[in-house]
């Protein structure tokens, strides 16, 4: 998928934090690894297992970063992304439960920051953060 995909779909997507942060409502919701599942999971399954994506810039990174990254995964975390199919540069993914794992497991370890991108009815945006933190943006009307 790509950005403008991405866009098309009808998600919150912006470059920069700051854009976010002027444009949209939002707050900070602290979730451990564990919580952060549970929740985008849900997420997940109430918009039918579909319309949720995540941003994973693992395939854009040297190789030596790639290496610190996998030292923090799981072996079953590792092999499903070193088999994950992808193009050249891809970041933007389909959402799965394997995938929220990954994610929250990176995003706690503070090694690659994620975000989770909720496309249909009530859009949202969970930019992975520090200590924990996941600011999340909603269009003005659904906070």
């Amino acid at each position: 998928m790509t950005i403008e995909e991405l866009k098309d779909s009808g998600a919150i997507y912006f470059e920069k934090i700051t854009e976010g942060m002027q444009q949209y409502d939002n707050e900070i919701v602290r979730m451990n690894e564990y919580q952060a599942v549970d929740k985008f999971t849900e997420l997940w399954e109430a918009c039918g297992c579909k319309n949720v994506y995540v941003d994973f810039y693992y395939f854009t990174l040297p190789q030596e970063a790639r290496e610190q990254i996998d030292s923090v995964l799981a072996y079953q975390e590792r092999e499903y992304v070193h088999q994950m199919e992808h193009k050249e540069g891809q970041v933007l993914f389909p959402a799965n439960e394997i995938l929220f794992s990954i994610c929250s497991r990176l995003n706690a370890a503070e090694m690659l920051f994620c975000t989770i991108y909720v496309t249909g009815e009530y859009p949202s945006t969970w930019w992975g953060n520090y200590n924990g933190e996941y600011i999340v943006f909603t269009k003005k009307e659904h906070i």
